[in-house]
């Protein structure tokens, strides 16, 4: 069947190309003419073989306004809720004439409701050619360019709404009949309802008014629009009226809070990275000593018991400051190129168990193998965190849908949610039908120790953590809610190149050293150099303690042949323990040296012991066997 059979099928040609004063034409999706009335035809100055199979957009629109009734059109392709849509412009008709048209622009569906072409049907509002009628040229040239207007225009006199442009419509949703007869105030907030009308009491009596103020509308769905607005007195059918332009601070809005929120997290951050540092160096102590104290007691020793409740309660402690570290993106990555779905598709029988057979986990994955360079133990609870949090929202069951795809991210959206630069990433998408979130709650969701189950139901570091691994990943996060509407997190990751070569972690060697040594324990927390010199001394070694980097220097230039190795905290006053090393290894190049740390690496400006043989880094809390190992290894590579 051909286009116009196929048109023809769905509706009568004599209901729609019966003799009419209107110009009438069928048109598919991307604009080709499929059949025009002979009203159309005169218009268009054209006969109806001639203009048929042409493209009505590139054709009969001229250059200047062709994007904009292009992009206007195609956005109501897909919208079922608008099955007729206004639009007026000039065409180009032959004899390089234009002419203004009102036109309806209405969806021709099949049964399954898929746009099959679009009846276009108008009337002329005024036409001109060859000079001959300049007013009613620039009368359509003014409308065009007003209804053109990024900017809502809205004329009102005493209050009462005479004419509206295209941009009022489309933003607030109201037919142009809707508008007439009105008082503006009825598209006011509540809020903002006694300043606008105070306003309009002193326009109309000609006392001073601000020209330009934020005030909000109210949308016909019921949502409300953020909007400048600015008046200004005009003459209207030769009265006195006013004009109200209507700037949409929408997007403005959403940056602005998107940087307030960016600062937030970033102060926050930091007041995490610095409480979870000096709680290491806590527990550095209590975990230290309670592990030297159980290995001191008999096995039968009542005490044994108490010991390991301890030791288990300072496990229970690590993690949480293991989850304060990963926020703040001072945690330890091991990162390595990951098949995103590969890892997912490896989880998702562990991740259903998790979540409880009353609720649907599906993944749909990218058609197209994606790669990034990712620590899998933080992607994998990255994972879980948000499941658990979607598991939380739907007590009565529901379904979680989780998808990748590859995406290309513009320098605009970069900027507006973060540094990153513009490029290739897999958008991770997990959405929920849970019971969702208000624009309060959605504001403080990544903030840790931030919940709504109560005090017992959890630490309110689960959404905060996964914040952390997202931005640790270079990645950006974002969550859109409604209640009674589900979740939605959108996680974008960099992509990387399968041949990229991703530097592996080296393993850990299980190494022995009987030969005492002298090292110099270099720490300025008391309570951490003490446990460090007691565990050291007791495993046999000489041990000199240095509470900051300056003191290290001198014990190892006074007698630099008499110090086998230094550990040196990295965070220190007076002088940092990667600034020390750099002294000490002018004096002795090749002596060992361990850094510790509470900070993930990569904290300082750089990463010196990476640069440096004979080195290596704890990452505090650390067991005092990760100790003794560190210590062992890098004697046994000097035998």
């Amino acid at each position: 069947m051909d286009s116009a059979g196929s048109v023809l099928s769905y509706m009568s040609i004599d209901d729609v190309l019966r003799d009419s004063d209107e110009l009438v034409l069928f048109i598919s999706r991307t604009g080709t003419i499929i059949l025009i009335n002979s009203r159309g035809s005169e218009i268009l100055g054209s006969p109806t073989h001639e203009i048929a199979g042409r493209n009505w957009f590139e054709d009969f629109i001229s250059d200047a306004s062709r994007k904009h009734i292009l992009d206007e059109f195609q956005s109501k392709l897909h919208d079922s809720d608008t099955p007729v849509f206004k639009q007026n412009y000039m065409v180009l008709c032959s004899g390089e004439t234009e002419k203004h048209v009102d036109l309806n622009n209405r969806m021709v569906r099949d049964e399954d409701g898929i746009v099959m072409c679009i009846l276009v049907s108008g009337h002329l509002i005024s036409e001109s050619g060859g000079g001959s009628d300049g007013s009613a040229k620039n009368h359509a040239m003014y409308r065009s360019v007003v209804d053109n207007s990024n900017d809502s225009l809205i004329v009102y006199k005493d209050g009462i709404i005479v004419f509206v442009n295209e941009t009022a419509r489309r933003i607030t949703g109201y037919l142009e009949e809707e508008f007439y007869g009105s008082s503006i105030l009825d598209f006011i907030s509540a809020d903002y309802k006694p300043v606008m009308q105070k306003y309009l009491n002193d326009r109309i009596a000609g006392k001073d008014s601000p020209s330009m103020y934020d005030i909000e509308i109210l949308r016909k769905d019921g949502d409300i629009i953020p909007v400048e607005i600015s008046v200004s007195t005009i003459q209207y059918d030769s009265e006195q009226a006013h004009v109200a332009l209507l700037r949409d601070l929408s997007n403005r809005h959403s940056l602005e809070e998107q940087l307030r929120q960016s600062q937030k997290m970033e102060a926050v951050g930091q007041l995490a990275g610095g409480v979870a540092h000096d709680f290491n160096n806590i527990l550095q102590v209590i975990n230290g000593y309670a592990e030297l104290a159980q290995g001191a007691l008999e096995g039968d020793n009542p005490v044994q018991e108490m010991l390991l409740q301890v030791i288990q309660a300072g496990k229970r402690a690590d993690s949480l400051v293991s989850q304060l570290l990963t926020f703040s993106r001072n945690q330890q990555t091991v990162t390595r190129m990951l098949n995103l779905n590969e890892i997912i598709n490896e989880q998702m029988t562990t991740l259903q168990r998790v979540i409880g057979e009353d609720i649907v986990l599906e993944f749909l994955a990218s058609t197209e193998t994606i790669y990034i360079n990712g620590d899998q133990d933080m992607i994998e609870q990255m994972l879980l965190n948000i499941l658990l949090n979607a598991k939380d929202a739907m007590p009565g069951g529901g379904r979680i849908l989780v998808k990748t795809k590859r995406v290309f991210l513009d320098r605009e959206f970069c900027r507006t949610y973060s540094s990153n630069d513009q490029g290739y990433y897999v958008l991770l998408s997990i959405s929920d039908t849970g019971c969702g979130m208000d624009k309060e709650t959605l504001s403080r969701i990544f903030e840790p120790f931030f919940s709504t189950k109560g005090i017992t139901a959890g630490t309110g570091l689960g959404l905060s953590t996964v914040y952390g691994i997202v931005s640790q990943h270079d990645g950006i996060i974002n969550a859109n809610s409604k209640p009674d509407n589900g979740s939605v997190f959108l996680i974008y990751l960099p992509m990387v190149k399968k041949e990229s070569i991703i530097e592996e972690l080296l393993p850990e060697h299980e190494i022995t050293v009987e030969t005492s040594k002298t090292i110099v324990i270099t720490e300025d927390d008391e309570s951490v150099r003490n446990l460090t010199s007691d565990v050291l001394s007791e495993a046999g070694h000489e041990v000199i303690t240095a509470a900051n980097g300056e003191e290290a220097v001198v014990l190892v230039t006074d007698s630099p042949d008499s110090v086998d190795l230094v550990v040196l905290d990295v965070i220190m006053p007076v002088l940092g323990g990667y600034e020390a090393a750099e002294m000490i290894r002018e004096v002795r190049p090749d002596i060992p040296l361990i850094f510790c740390s509470g900070y993930k690496e990569g904290q300082n400006d750089k990463d010196i012991h990476k640069h440096l043989d004979r080195s290596r880094f704890l990452s505090k809390p650390y067991s005092m066997a990760q100790l003794l190992n560190a210590v062992n290894e890098l004697f046994a590579e000097i035998k």
